[in-house]
């Protein structure tokens, strides 16, 4: 990935503003890229609007390795979102570990436990994973709010529903990081560049 990294911005970026996104093993990659390639170079940190790095943990010690923050409201730039998402009950998946970062994306943009109800919730997108198919966009579809303790992002789903969560324990939503809170995150990507555009 580091590699790649160094190909857009050698060739393709032109020194302009960017965002970088990842999910669970992308997000892991991407983890190390920031700590590789941005603690020492101002001048990547200044361009980068936000870096969503989700589905996985992100710890004091990965954000200053990379001489970033994390992001604390909807439209701080040159910030890392990262959060993990999983039922109230559920113990947790090998994603969310000690340390772990978390903003509430979806809805409220806070860092910490204040709910945030599902009326909130600008749209899940639910797909297939083996094909890319969108089976279905539900507004409102669940709400939100940190567990201060484990740091992971807590939500309720809609009664009856039932979601593949794959090998995960129950109620880790892990696979649905990016899908329960897809209209929010959406939203909030033109929010940052927009922020970002008036600085």
């Amino acid at each position: 990935m580091e590699k790649a990294f160094e190909y857009y911005i050698d060739n393709l970026n032109e020194g302009r503003p960017f965002i970088i996104a990842g999910h669970s093993q992308g997000t892991m990659a991407l983890i190390e890229l920031i700590k590789n390639r941005f603690g020492d170079d101002e001048s990547l940190r200044n361009r980068m609007v936000a870096a969503y790095l989700i589905g996985y943990t992100v710890t004091d010690a990965d954000l200053a390795a990379a001489n970033l923050t994390a992001a604390e409201r909807a439209d701080d730039t040159g910030v890392v979102v990262t959060y993990n998402t999983q039922s109230p009950t559920s113990v947790g998946g090998p994603m969310l570990m000690e340390g772990a970062h978390c903003i509430n994306p979806p809805l409220n943009w806070k860092t910490n436990d204040t709910y945030a109800p599902k009326s909130e919730n600008l749209g899940a997108r639910i797909y297939n994973d083996s094909t890319g198919e969108l089976l279905r966009e539900v507004d409102n579809y669940c709400d939100a709010q940190i567990n201060l303790t484990t740091g992971a992002l807590t939500t309720t789903i809609p009664e009856g529903e039932e979601l593949d969560i794959g090998p995960y324990s129950e109620g880790v939503y892990h696979r649905y990081d990016y899908a329960f809170w897809y209209r929010n995150l959406e939203q909030n990507v033109g929010d940052r560049i927009q922020a970002f555009s008036k600085q």
